[in-house]
Formats: structure tokens, sequence, C-alpha cells
């Protein structure tokens, strides 16, 4: 049974918990159509569930350890730099529709720049582009702005973020629609990020779901532009949900002897808001941010070890009052301390990997870790942090993991040597050197998402389907081969026995050139807004 078009649409960091009340009283009325009519479950994410990791997988149908992409960032030995297409090694499903002959229309994924040249198709990049990346064919953006207005990837911050929120979802609906006039598609994939952008931004519940009632009606406009019965999927890469505390690791390795610290430059947080468009200019530091920083220099020239400057604060009055009107900055005056990634033995490298490296001798350039070394000193590593409790004495992880317990493929190597499950995920895990522990309520993603879709795919509720099982269950519905190196499974009535690897397809739309230049500190400043830099 193949379906002559599909519909797929993701809703990103969706969790059903956030969002069930108001499918169920018809507030979000499409999906609560789409869910009557068909199914709905769980769909669970990768690990970590982050959206730069998460979409590769949803989009390919392999694990990280296959893709080879844990983070929003790539690592070169001890340096990081933001990830791109060229950095998820596997083929994507529309890539491989493209090569069979068929015609998608890709709109807004995350990390599908620099956009290779189909053949049929048109992709328009998402999230981690610049705002100014090019779309292809290139012509669309010129002749999309003559009737919409200009395109844009991320919201303006202003007063109204209501209106900023819902004017970008407008165009991912605006495109589509656009799209569909000049296209005879067969796959369209529309991609919303805002509706994980505003449960890590906005407070008000009446706010978030003024939006997301604004994206449900985009929604509808979408499906009916598949005709009278296409194969409509909705899918989160991930859940929302509450988080109670943020972990310092490396200031935990720190205190625990693995971890060695230098005074550097601030890495972990960007204040620069009036360049998230790219623009350029100096800002001048706030005067509340310099008290803080004049604080913070006091206190270490009296031998206030730097990972506790920021607990230090409070001795002279300062945490507090500035926490609550400028946390960021105010943690940002206070680290003046980084990892010194070459004389320390492990370390958080990446943002949010939930995972940490060892310095290991031979692989790293100033490795610390004889390889003879590496089990014993992980094994102790590990016990000891499944051991770590917060302040009200809760054991902080779930699990932690060898990484070839997590993940499997060519990357393995590339993955953290050891892997972090927070408790019921209410902790982040920070690289930052600030203090062990912070008291922090917040939203942050959470390991299951939503699944959504007109058809009955035959999912057994208690376990929910897999985020790797979209791409060859469209695939098939397409009547495309599956991957033959998915880490998915099929779902539903769609039945092909063809079997090949996408690579030998569809390598070649991999093989673009990096058109992008440029620092990438706009794209890295709006990851910092969001929480994701801590």
């Amino acid at each position: 049974m193949n379906s002559s078009n599909v519909v797929l649409l993701g809703l990103d960091g969706l969790d059903w918990v956030e969002i069930e009340p108001w499918v169920e009283d018809g507030t979000l009325s499409n999906i609560q159509d789409i869910c009557q009519e068909g199914m709905a479950t769980n769909l669970n994410s990768t690990h970590p569930p982050w959206t730069p990791c998460a979409w590769p997988s949803f989009l390919s149908g392999r694990n990280p350890g296959e893709h080879g992409v844990f983070d929003f960032f790539t690592r070169e030995g001890y340096n990081k730099r933001l990830i791109k297409r060229p950095e998820i090694d596997a083929s994507y499903l529309y890539e491989t529709a493209d090569a069979i002959g068929q015609t998608p229309v890709i709109i807004n994924y995350p990390v599908t720049h620099p956009t290779p040249e189909l053949n049929n198709g048109a992709i328009i990049p998402g999230y981690l582009a610049h705002e100014d990346v090019a779309f292809y064919p290139e012509h669309l953006q010129d002749e999309y702005e003559a009737e919409y207005g200009t395109y844009v990837i991320y919201p303006e911050y202003g007063t109204d973020a209501v209106k900023g929120y819902v004017e970008v979802a407008q165009h991912r609906r605006d495109m589509a629609q656009f799209l569909n006039e000049r296209y005879d598609w067969d796959l369209m994939a529309v991609q919303f990020q805002v509706t994980d952008s505003i449960f890590h931004d906005l407070d008000d519940r009446e706010q978030i779901r003024e939006v997301l009632e604004n994206v449900d009606e985009f929604v509808g406009d979408i499906i009916e532009l598949g005709g009278e019965d296409p194969l409509v999927l909705i899918a989160s890469d991930h859940g929302m949900g509450d988080y109670e505390w943020t972990f310092y690791v490396n200031s935990w390795l720190a205190e625990n002897g693995y971890c060695e610290t230098t005074t550097g430059e601030e890495q972990y947080f960007r204040q620069a808001k009036d360049e998230l468009k790219g623009e350029s200019g100096e800002k001048e530091p706030s005067g509340i941010v310099s008290a803080v920083g004049t604080a913070a220099s006091a206190l270490s020239a009296v031998g206030l070890s730097p990972r506790r400057i920021h607990q230090g604060l409070g001795a002279v009055g300062l945490d507090k009052t500035v926490e609550r009107l400028l946390p960021e900055d105010a943690l940002v005056a206070a680290q003046n301390q980084v990892v010194d990634h070459e004389n320390s033995v492990a370390y958080q490298l990446l943002f949010n990997s939930l995972g940490i490296h060892l310095n290991v001798e031979g692989r790293e350039p100033n490795g610390q870790v004889a390889p003879k070394e590496y089990d014993d000193v992980r094994k102790e590593l590990m016990e000891k942090l499944s051991q770590v409790r917060d302040p009200d004495g809760n054991l902080v992880f779930d699990d932690v993991l060898p990484r070839e317990a997590v993940y499997e493929g060519k990357h393995l190597e590339d993955a953290p040597d050891i892997v972090l499950v927070p408790r019921d995920y209410q902790y982040d895990v920070s690289g930052s050197i600030v203090d062990t522990f912070r008291r922090n309520p917040h939203k942050n993603h959470k390991p299951e998402g939503i699944l959504i879709s007109n058809r009955d795919l035959d999912i057994d509720p208690e376990t929910g389907a897999s985020i790797y099982d979209i791409a060859p269950t469209v695939a098939a519905a397409l009547g495309l081969p599956v991957d033959s190196e998915t880490d998915g499974e099929v779902l539903g009535p769609f039945e092909t026995d063809e079997r090949v690897d996408w690579d030998d397809l569809a390598r070649e739309y991999r093989e673009v050139s990096d058109s992008e230049s440029g620092p990438t500190d706009d794209v890295e400043d709006r990851l910092a807004d969001l929480g994701y830099m801590e």
C-alpha cells in the first residue's frame, strides 16, 4: 500500500504533557482531527534529545553513531564549530527521493544547509543556518519575497513576542503554498521551530497557547495542499518539560581532580542580541554587568576559586539582584575561567552533548590518559558520576553509561566516552565553570516527543515509535527503497522488500560546496538566548 503523496510536518519540541489539554478541548483543532482520524503516540528521540542530532536522525533514519553528530557543535581536537549539512554523514530522505526521480519540497528543517542541487525539488533551509542562507533553487527567494515579504528563519526580539513567533510560523505556511503552486510534489516536508522556542522563551501559558493555536491553523492549511487523501505524519523531534537544576559538570570534574581550568575568554554565553540578524557593532557593558565584573575580579584577587565566584557574589549582595535582572550577564561576568583541555583528564567538551570526553593519548592533541588506563579511568569516573547528588540529596543521573551502550556505527569514536542520562531529565548538564549546582526552574527537552498520523500505523502504545522509524516509513509510503543501513523500521501498512544503502543512491547530494562564510556568532547568540549554551 503506497500513498500518492506525503505531508510530513515537524513540530519541534512538542510534548503530550504540554499540549494534550489543548488537543482535547479543540484549541488545536487540526491536530485533534488527525488524532481522531488515525492515531497518536509517543516518539522516542535520540540521546541526547537535542535538535541538531535528532532532526538528522529523523531525516536519515540513522542513530548519531552512524551520522556523527551529538550536539550543536562538532569537534576537531579541542576546538568546536557549529554543524552544517556536510557534518551529517548520512543521506537524507528527500535526497534519496530526488535521486529516484520524485519531487520533494523541504521547508525549514534544521541542518539542511548549505543546500545540494536537487534535480526535481526545492529546499528552504532552517535552524542553524544564517538568516541570509541561500535557497535551492536560488531564484525562489526573490520570487517568494516579491509576493509574501521577507522570508525569515528566526523571530525578531521585541515587545510583542507572540506576534514575532506567529509571523515566523506563517512564513512556513506561506512558503508551502508558494511551492505548491510551482511543484507537482511527492513529499512536502515542513518544520516549525517556534513550537520549541516558545517553551524556552515564554513563561506565560496563554502566550504559548496563542502561538500554538496559530501554528495549528497553519498545519491545517498545509495538509489541505495534499489533496484528497495524502498520508499525513506530524512529529516532534523530542519532548518538552520541567527542569529544576543546572549541574555544571566541568566544575564538578575540576573539584574532583579530573579537569584543569585556566583564565580565558567567556565562551558559554553571548550577549550580542543586536547582532542576531548578522549586524555588527560593539556594545558597551551595562552598569550592572560592570559592577558584577568588578566584584568578580576582587573576589578572584583575594584567592577565591574562580568556579566559586558566582557563589561568592552573594557575599557582596549582587547575585540575586543581578540574576533576577540579567541572569546571563551575571553569569558571564562571574565566569572568568574555562577548561584547560590540554592538561585535563576529562571534560564535557560540547555544550549539550550530555557526555564526558577523556583526554586520551594518541587520540587527542595533548592526551593525558594512556590507552592502557582508559578502561580503568572511565570506570572510576562513571562510578563517581553515578553517585553525584544535588543539594536536595537526590541523585542527578538515572544512568551513567559507556558510549558503546548507547551508540553504534562508524562514528562511535566521535561520541563522548561517557554518556550521561539525567534523572527524569530534570537537570541541564552545563560545561561552564561557575559553581557545581544552580537551582534553575525552566523548560527543556525530554526524550519522548509526539507522533500523529491520519493512518493507523499499528504502534504498540506502551513503547511508542522511534525517531529512526520516520524516514523508512515515509520512504516505503512513497514507494522508495528503504535504507539498508537504517536503525528504524517501517511502520503501518506500507510494505516493501527493496533495501538499498541510501548513500549509494544519494551520496553526491552531500558533496556540496560550503557557500556560507563568516562567523557563526549570530546563530550562536540565538542558541544562547534559548539556554543551549550555558
